[in-house]
């Protein structure tokens, strides 16, 4: 295949790196601005990277053996400096061009590598095996993940296991997802797809789920059909705050104890005692159950499990209210929100902007916005400050290491 040399002009949002030639824009994973690379020829604009002639003094050694045919980290060969600069660039560049000013920033916060808590990953049975990973970069390629650099070391035994122990129940020539989530007294462990259930099949779910120790396991046809509980091991459960309640298995988590830590530590730093406040889209209530001596706090998710889980503790708490509710439907109206102090609302990657542009025309003196994607963040936080609020500080949360990903905490006060 014929290969020509490229010098890479700059680091694109995804981690690519960016040359031009003959007019044409070309994207090299794996390269950094200012190196001299040797490229293969194909008739796409993204070239697989030969060999480095001139390396940048940015560049470092992956951390993982999978890097680059392992679509989940992009970033693994920028040093740590330069690798903070490129997030931090990524998230003026993406306020520039919503055309909002960049307020004052607390300092990036990066969670460490083998700490990561969740994970989605695939597996395929073969005559030969289980193969099971992630899939390759823009392929449905499966990269068999032997190693993960970001990946919790528990989480990491629990995949040695499964890769052992899945053919007591995926048959030859089938496929499965599987969602791991390491909580404080075990793992939850959710099969997606393979063989559909029947009792035979429970009783080899069971005895997979006894092979793995996991805390409970539960399966689901496609991620669109509802869960079925096959074992439960020891109760699942999470704690914010001083609460402890019930985790439905397969609910949302932050993806990092540090990350969620800086979310939490965020909120308290930018909320008070004796608010009257109102949480939307609160999943478990990270954030609501987290707060010191609140006045009242009204949680409200359209997540049916997480609702009901936060129903069961607060049937004797009067200060805690709960409301199943479809926000993006329903979002509460500039009225309701007048009778809280805060608002904090925590979106899918969406964003909230119906919701955003009811806030914008309430009386609700502090918002507290957290966001896992800053583009739909960037186009509420619009819809707030057209309103008159004022963003007045910002905490940038890198819960997803080596990737593009990041999060955001934002403080509003109505001017």
């Amino acid at each position: 295949m014929p290969v020509f040399d490229l010098i890479i002009d700059d680091l694109g949002a995804q981690g690519d790196g960016i040359a031009h030639k003959d007019g044409q824009t070309i994207f090299v994973a794996g390269a950094l601005a200012g190196e001299k690379v040797r490229v293969e020829l194909d008739n796409t604009q993204h070239r697989k990277l030969v060999e480095i002639l001139a390396p940048s003094p940015d560049r470092t050694n992956p951390a993982c053996p999978h890097f680059l045919k392992c679509g989940g980290c992009r970033l693994q060969h920028l040093s740590p400096e330069s690798y903070q600069a490129f997030k931090l660039k990524q998230l003026t560049a993406l306020f520039a061009r919503a055309e909002l000013s960049v307020p004052p920033m607390e300092p990036l916060v990066i969670t460490p590598p083998q700490t990561r808590r969740r994970a989605r990953l695939t597996a395929q049975r073969t005559k030969k095996g289980i193969t099971l990973g992630f899939n390759e970069a823009q392929s449905h390629n499966l990269v068999d993940i032997e190693h993960c650099a970001v990946l919790s070391p528990v989480l990491m035994a629990l995949i040695s296991k499964i890769r052992k122990h899945l053919s007591l129940w995926l048959p030859v020539n089938q496929s499965c997802a599987l969602h791991l989530t390491l909580l404080e007294n075990g793992i939850d462990l959710v099969l997606i797809g393979g063989p559909k259930l029947d009792l035979s099949v429970r009783e080899k779910l069971g005895h997979l789920a006894q092979a793995l120790g996991v805390a409970n396991i539960s399966w689901r046809q496609d991620h669109k059909k509802p869960l079925e509980p096959i074992a439960q091991m020891v109760p699942l459960q999470v704690t914010f705050g001083k609460t402890s309640l019930d985790f439905p298995p397969a609910s949302f988590l932050q993806a990092t104890p540090l990350g969620e830590k800086a979310l939490i530590d965020f909120v308290l730093r930018h909320s008070k005692k004796g608010q009257r406040v109102l949480d939307l889209f609160c999943g478990l209530g990270t954030f609501g159950l987290s707060l010191e001596k609140p006045k009242y706090v009204y949680f409200s998710d359209i997540d049916g499990p997480a609702i009901k889980a936060l129903h069961k503790n607060f049937k004797s708490n009067k200060r805690m209210e709960v409301e199943e509710r479809n926000l993006m439907r329903e979002p509460f109206s500039s009225s309701e929100c007048n009778d809280f102090d805060l608002v904090i609302f925590d979106p899918p990657r969406i964003g909230a902007k119906a919701q955003a542009k009811q806030l914008a025309q309430s009386n609700v003196k502090n918002i507290i916005a957290i966001s896992c994607d800053p583009s739909s963040f960037a186009r509420d936080a619009k819809i707030l400050i057209d309103g008159g609020y004022e963003l007045k500080t910002l905490q940038p949360v890198d819960q997803f290491l080596w990737s593009p990903h990041l999060e955001l905490a934002a403080y509003f006060e109505r001017g």
